[in-house]
């Protein structure tokens, strides 16, 4: 799994433009996915706003182009601190043995909501592994890229 933006990082301002970003997915010859799930977080920001007026999930909003519709879909970001287990995710896409898919993605920071830096962090969940499964089999990828908001 990789992720490239303009830049290497994300760099966002509030109420500014969304950051677009592209995730490729690259499947080797070993074995074909049927359930596989992406799992996007970022960490709390902590910059002294006070948590009552703090917009839902810290004014940040991440979506994901829909080539069929040609528009852009909302995606879950989650914004927190600790991780969900992998058995907390359920569904996902199919990925063939030397498949390779793309997606494009853009994150936004609205007008309100705490500034800072954390990295936006990418899991690839397969949620068909069975129970008990060694992490590297239920999370077969995991990415990371560098985030920094501010205001305008």
């Amino acid at each position: 799994m990789s992720m490239a933006t303009s830049g290497g990082s994300i760099g966002l301002v509030r109420g500014g433009a969304p950051q677009e970003l592209t995730l490729t997915l690259r499947n080797g010859n070993s074995r074909a996915y049927s359930h596989l799930r992406l799992v996007f977080q970022m960490e709390i920001l902590v910059d002294g706003t006070p948590a009552a007026e703090r917009p839902p999930q810290d004014g940040f909003t991440l979506e994901r182009w829909d080539r069929t519709a040609g528009t852009w879909r909302r995606e879950e970001l989650r914004i927190a601190n600790d991780a969900l287990p992998h058995s907390s995710y359920a569904g996902g896409f199919a990925l063939a043995r030397d498949a390779v898919r793309t997606e494009r993605y853009r994150l936004r920071a609205l007008d309100a909501g705490p500034t800072g830096s954390t990295p936006l962090m990418v899991n690839l969940i397969d949620t068909g592994a069975p129970e008990g499964a060694p992490l590297h089999r239920v999370r077969p990828a995991s990415f990371s890229i560098p985030h920094t908001t501010r205001r305008g």
